[in-house]
């Protein structure tokens, strides 16, 4: 984003072409505690700021409506102290609503990505969607389930989903590993009046950040259009998934209704940063 803008821009670009109806600005990777990994904190603003930017203008040359999301929390990369979570959330959020975002999705960080991080988890969870659904924009907010009963978390899918709710949240979009985990979180937030998507992984062995090539899609848009049928109204890529699996959902349903008021289906892009190599 700094040196080379224009690998940002191609990238916001493929996936509008791929068919996204909500494209995310990868500003998961914007956060001050991301960036303090190679010493840049103090760019959180301005480099946040860029990353909207670059999907406003992408989104703003598409043929066909496109929204631009912001992303509020990273699955890999907690705050340094637990207690400065709600602080750098909060901040975060607001940066995001501050330089045009329309809508915001919010997420915690894995327990699988920290020794004894349940408790972490948890807690950036939390702050993420508060902070989020502050700003007064649109919030969907990611679960993780591996079976579609309980986060990752550990909390209910029941539990959380209520939370999420009583928050603020516009959706609650589940990321899992099977057609049989979502079909099952359908059900469970369904029943406690929430709006449904799914994130579904390229294959029940499919990891974060690592993307399936040389895989037949045509199983994982069926399955995807079956979760659509089963009560979900957004639907997107999971993990291990590519630019063509989005291709795959945009031949599968063609062109979205992306008003928030509405109920039709949206294709969401990637919740996750995927590798150049799709």
């Amino acid at each position: 984003m700094r040196e080379h803008e224009t690998v940002l821009t191609d990238y916001y670009g493929h996936e509008i072409s791929a068919g996204v109806d909500v494209l995310l600005a990868l500003t998961d990777e914007t956060m001050p505690r991301a960036l303090a990994q190679i010493g840049m904190a103090f760019r959180s603003a301005a480099l946040t700021g860029t990353a909207i930017e670059l999907a406003l203008d992408a989104a703003g040359s598409a043929k066909r409506p496109v929204a631009v999301a912001g992303l509020l929390g990273s699955r890999w990369i907690a705050p340094v102290l637990p207690e400065r979570i709600t602080e750098e959330y909060a901040m975060h959020a607001t940066r995001l609503s501050t330089s045009g975002c329309e809508l915001v999705l919010a997420r915690g960080v894995s327990p699988e990505a920290f020794q004894h991080g349940t408790e972490l988890a948890r807690a950036s969870r939390s702050s993420a969607i508060a902070s989020a659904c502050a700003t007064q924009l649109p919030t969907w907010a990611i679960l993780e389930t591996s079976d579609g009963e309980r986060l990752v978390d550990g909390d209910s899918v029941e539990d959380a989903t209520r939370a999420a709710l009583g928050a603020g949240v516009h959706a609650v979009l589940f990321d899992v590993p099977t057609e049989a985990a979502g079909r099952v979180a359908i059900d469970v937030a369904s029943r406690v009046g929430a709006r449904v998507g799914v994130l579904l992984a390229a294959s029940s062995t499919a990891r974060h950040g690592a993307p399936v090539t040389g895989v037949p899609i045509d199983a994982w848009t069926s399955a995807c259009k079956r979760l659509v049928e089963g009560g979900a109204s957004i639907i997107g890529g999971g993990a291990g998934t590519t630019l063509a699996h989005l291709s795959g959902l945009s031949r599968v349903f063609g062109a979205s209704d992306t008003r928030f008021g509405s109920h039709g289906t949206t294709a969401a892009g990637h919740a996750e940063r995927q590798t150049s190599s799709e």
